[in-house]
């Protein structure tokens, strides 16, 4: 795997099932999709905890194009169908200002995987709004 340099953006995104776990996820990017480990670097589930995926000493898989400059946190759930939990959305939030904080990261590069150049795809879903999320960041 290639070391991750400068990071310049974190990228949400959501797993895009209800029910879903950290070990399916890791499976379906090894072994279906053929990659060295997980394509996040972290991810929350429903109850806020936060598990470790790819290190952030190396690149992820996660926005095309951006890999080389981002981190990725996938939120576990599909919220293009349900809303995340008040235990997602804190943690996240205490985590993105961690985050912002270790790579001096402005505030407006937090962006949904939606919101990068050339993406069609909803993630993080409908139910996440990336700018209340950067708002409650400042």
């Amino acid at each position: 795997m290639e070391p991750l340099k400068k990071v310049k953006f974190i990228a949400v995104h959501h797993s895009q099932r209800k029910i879903d776990s950290v070990k399916r996820i890791k499976n379906l990017h090894i072994k279906i999709r053929g990659w060295e480990d997980i394509g996040y670097h972290y991810l929350i589930d429903k109850k806020g905890k936060i598990y470790f995926g790819r290190s952030e000493k190396f690149i992820g898989a996660h926005v095309f194009g951006y890999n080389k400059n981002s981190i990725g946190i996938c939120l576990i759930g599909n919220f293009d169908e349900e809303k995340p939990t008040k235990k997602q959305i804190q943690t996240l939030i205490k985590f993105l200002k961690e985050k912002v904080r270790k790579f001096k990261i402005p505030i407006k590069n937090i962006l949904g995987h939606r919101e990068f150049l050339n993406v069609t795809k909803t993630c993080p879903g409908k139910f996440i709004d990336m700018e209340k999320i950067r708002r409650m960041l400042m």
